[in-house]
């Protein structure tokens, strides 16, 4: 080989080997610039992909709605809350961030269906027993202001719903019955709540909640508050006469969980009660009627003749009266001494808005060794006004009456009807009402 052909070939192979570098250094560059534009676009959308991040975003909103609360601007900080949980309805701090904002405004009730709302829909826990506690110190601060009301023991029962083994609620429970169902005489059942619903409504709520409640997890401290709050310990109860029958009811299924016979007093007083009502359904229809004739077969009947002669011998049960026993249909007194209940029915005097009353005459009144049999209605007053005001007295009697113009005792009927006014009363008498012989006089 020349040494022309060996430069030549020095010379290719020299050529080669930039070739061979120029390539290496263009994939190098190539490399280096593909690299910087990987980490322009990774550090880039990392800070993207960051702060879209629902978790970044959920804290960006409490931390606006912290803001808000600072300069007072409650409604935009609940927003921020709330459009916190429409980025992640499961997200528990956005729960207590708006029940925080609830409690800073002071409306415990919201802070409260807030945290409520929290549990059923992330089934956290914690929030379940915040949401118990504001219950429970709530209904401490209601004890301790003196406004203990069902709407407190209402608090009590919730706490309950969600915890059964919870020693706050039992303490609690014990509050609020020495506050409603202790004491002196109380007209709770006969009341009206602040929303326009029926005190014993909400009372029949309650107790059907506890039971509920203890038929799920029969706790024995459970059995015993629902036993206590059944029967109250009040010297007298006023009720709606309509509401007897619920009442009954009640504590029947007080009696079904074994109550050791503590509501046994209670419902027979009851069921003398409702019996009384019904007894005399039909001497209230006749009295409403106008027509007084068939008063006559009332007062007449057995079951009228025994109630008198009961309350004459003092043996009649549960029924408490003397004399002049009043009957009415709206409302009715349970009365506990030494353990023993008994009911009255309320007159004009304890129930001015009565609408009419019907009185048992349980005196002693003979007539030749004849007793009477009494009875009297009193309708309430016309238009709603004292004046005038009618009392109506029946009565049978062995006396006097005028026959060919000799007097010849016989059993007849006397009514009277005595109208006041505000110059005074005036009665008309007419004896033997209804027999052949009826006469009349005025007085």
């Amino acid at each position: 080989m020349d040494k022309k052909e060996i430069r030549r070939r020095k010379m290719a192979k020299a050529v080669r080997i930039r070739r061979k570098r120029r390539r290496k250094k263009v994939v190098m560059i190539g490399r280096i610039a593909a690299a910087v534009l990987l980490t322009a676009v990774v550090g880039g959308g990392g800070a993207l992909i960051y702060h879209s991040m629902p978790e970044t975003k959920i804290a960006r909103r409490l931390e606006a709605a912290g803001e808000f609360v600072e300069t007072q601007a409650y409604e935009e900080a609940i927003a921020s809350c709330e459009e916190a949980l429409q980025i992640d309805s499961n997200s528990v701090k956005a729960y207590r961030a708006m029940a925080g904002v609830y409690l800073t405004k002071e409306d415990r009730e919201a802070a409260e269906q807030v945290l409520y709302r929290g549990w059923e829909t992330t089934q956290d826990e914690g929030l379940l027993q915040e949401y118990c506690i504001h219950l429970l110190n709530d209904a401490v601060a209601d004890i301790n202001a003196g406004n203990c009301n069902l709407q407190t023991l209402d608090k009590c029962v919730l706490a309950l719903e969600q915890d059964q083994t919870n020693p706050d609620s039992y303490t609690l429970l014990d509050a609020c019955y020495e506050r409603l169902f202790e004491g002196e005489e109380t007209e709770l059942f006969c009341s009206i709540q602040e929303d326009g619903s029926s005190s014993f409504d909400k009372y029949l709520e309650l107790m059907n909640r506890m039971l509920a409640i203890y038929n799920t997890n029969p706790l024995q401290e459970l059995r015993g508050e629902i036993i206590k709050f059944a029967v109250p310990n009040n010297a007298a109860v006023w009720f709606e006469t309509g509401r007897m029958q619920d009442y009954q009811n009640l504590l029947g299924q007080v009696a079904a969980i074994g109550d050791d016979g503590k509501s046994a007093g209670l419902l027979a007083c009851l069921e003398k009660a409702v019996w009384a009502q019904e007894t005399f359904a039909e001497a209230f229809r006749i009295f409403e009627s106008g027509e007084f004739a068939p008063i006559k077969d009332f007062m007449q009947s057995e079951v009228y003749i025994s109630i008198r002669d009961q309350f004459i011998a003092g043996t009649m049960e549960y029924w408490d009266g003397k004399t002049y026993i009043p009957v009415s249909k709206e409302k009715v007194k349970l009365t506990q001494a030494d353990g023993q209940w008994k009911f009255s029915f309320a007159g004009f005097d304890e129930n001015p808005q009565a609408d009419g009353v019907i009185k048992v005459w349980g005196a002693k009144q003979e007539d030749a060794g004849v007793q009477r049999i009494c009875i009297s209605y009193e309708p309430s007053p016309e238009n709603s006004e004292e004046y005038p005001h009618y009392n109506y007295e029946f009565v049978y009697l062995y006396s006097n009456v005028k026959i060919n113009g000799v007097d010849v005792p016989q059993m007849n009927y006397r009514f009277e009807t005595r109208i006041t006014t505000e110059e005074g009363t005036v009665s008309e008498l007419i004896g033997d009402w209804g027999g052949e012989h009826e006469w009349s006089m005025e007085y």
